[in-house]
């Protein structure tokens, strides 16, 4: 399991998403308004509550115990039928949907497929079936995006659903052949008791999952109580917007909890895992958000002058959502490395009840603003709780390098929140690019570690490399 080049194929997914997004989000900006972009926000907010609320067994614990099992060539069968089973005992809770609106009632069938591609991606992975989950996803993504054009132009909520429905179906079909193909054959059986043993291992990262909806999408959810479709829509695409240089980060850190079950059931190091993935981490963390802000800034009055009022909002989510991920990162680590999970659940009930808290209390006096600030109260508090819990767990061990990293953390956020204009985002490029340099935050031995893992094909990248760090 290489994970340099599982990370390279989960980031063309990523590519493409944020390609055919800003395709489909400059023609519904030009022919559409923010209202019918707020009920395209509500089927998305109801993809997070079926994997939130609906999804019963932990996509990390799935992803672990598969990982373990390609590991030590021991796969279970019954328990991948067991897991792929799950959606379909537990579509009916759906049918809650229809006391909602008619194209709410519409969206069942699309979200019971969205959440049964969401268990299958979790076991492909754990296969390392990385390719296939790539082709997978960006038809899946080209259908979402780019055909439902078709239902934007004609501002057909129902025609929208009906196509996301048609990628859904393809998406689980596929990934299901691709995984019957890697374990040799199905065996169609649900064992109850291998369900509850998944269930119970992730009670915690379950309920964690429930209250981090709240924390996620608490703002929006206040948004559009206090404020309207309207406001929901401008914030919903100032969020992602915000959000683009997260997707490239989880799109190559997404690699990280297969590759580290897969590497600590062959009894490899967990300090070197965790300190070589927090620094690579940071490093394409910090440059991605020095990049992205003057492209946002440059883009969004251009292409979008609809959701032009949305910008501050915008740099605030993207520095709260992005600079964290170098922390947030290392809780791959307390699943990977079998440590006790409660306090995901300790810290999703915090921060659902900052978001709640801070979203009432500032959404009404500075409307979408505030919603930004509640997202950055809470990321600097669940930083810290994470930071604190990894240390303690010992997943997480930093020297003076590792330090050094995290304190230009709020460096960063200070300097581009309250000091740089857009334009000037070159010089705090270089000045990261120098200290990293300088400094060896990376040492030989741990360049040597990502060089072993670079395919010949794309040896370009540790030329690129050798000359940055």
């Amino acid at each position: 399991m290489n994970p340099i080049i599982n990370a390279l194929k989960k980031l063309s997914v990523t590519t493409v998403n944020i390609i055919v997004v800003l395709i489909f989000f400059i023609i519904t900006a030009k022919i559409t308004n923010p209202t019918f972009f707020g009920e395209v926000s509500i089927i998305q907010l109801l993809e997070v509550i079926s994997t939130s609320f609906f999804a019963l067994l932990s996509s990390q614990i799935i992803v672990r115990e598969v990982s373990y099992m390609y590991a030590k060539k021991e796969i279970d069968k019954k328990f991948i039928s067991t897991v792929l089973l799950t959606p379909l005992f537990i579509s009916p809770v759906f049918l809650v949907l229809l006391f909602f609106p008619n194209y709410v009632k519409l969206a069942i069938p699309y979200l019971v497929l969205y959440l049964y591609s969401s268990y299958a991606v979790g076991i492909m992975q754990g296969l390392n079936r990385y390719t296939e989950e790539a082709i997978s996803g960006i038809i899946f993504l080209i259908v979402r995006w780019i055909i439902s054009i078709i239902a934007v132009l004609n501002q057909n909520i129902y025609l929208f659903i009906a196509i996301w429905t048609a990628g859904g179906i393809f998406s689980s079909v596929f990934d299901s052949f691709v995984i019957v193909r890697a374990i040799g054959g199905f065996q169609f059986s649900f064992d109850f008791s291998i369900f509850k043993k998944i269930f119970r291992e992730g009670i915690n990262l379950y309920l964690s999952r429930i209250s981090g909806f709240l924390s996620g999408q608490g703002d929006r959810v206040t948004t559009s109580y206090l404020l309207g479709s309207y406001y929901l829509g401008i914030y919903q695409f100032a969020a992602l917007i915000a959000n683009a240089p997260n997707m490239i980060i989880s799109g190559l850190t997404g690699v990280l909890l297969p590759s580290a079950s897969y590497y600590k059931a062959l009894n490899k190091d967990e300090l070197i895992i965790s300190r070589l993935s927090f620094k690579v981490t940071a490093f394409l963390t910090f440059i991605l958000v020095i990049l992205s802000l003057p492209i946002a800034y440059y883009i969004i009055p251009r292409l979008f002058p609809a959701y032009q009022s949305g910008i501050e909002a915008m740099v605030i989510l993207l520095l709260a959502i992005t600079l964290p991920q170098p922390i947030i990162i290392l809780t791959n680590f307390l699943i990977a490395f079998k440590k006790s999970l409660r306090p995901f659940l300790i810290l999703s009930i915090i921060n659902a009840s900052t978001v709640l808290i801070t979203s009432f209390i500032l959404i009404p006096r500075i409307g979408i603003m505030g919603g930004a600030i509640s997202q950055l109260i809470t990321s600097v508090i669940s930083s810290a709780f994470t930071l604190y819990y990894v240390l303690s767990n010992r997943v997480f061990h930093p020297t003076l390098k590792e330090i050094g990293v995290l304190s230009f953390i709020p460096l960063i956020f200070i300097y581009e929140l309250f000091v740089d204009p857009p334009f000037f985002d070159i010089i705090l490029l270089f000045i990261v690019i120098l200290f990293f340099k300088f400094t060896k935050i990376f040492s030989e031995q741990e360049k040597d570690v990502i060089y072993r893992f670079l395919p010949s094909r794309i040896s370009f990248i540790g030329k690129i490399m050798k000359i940055l760090l």
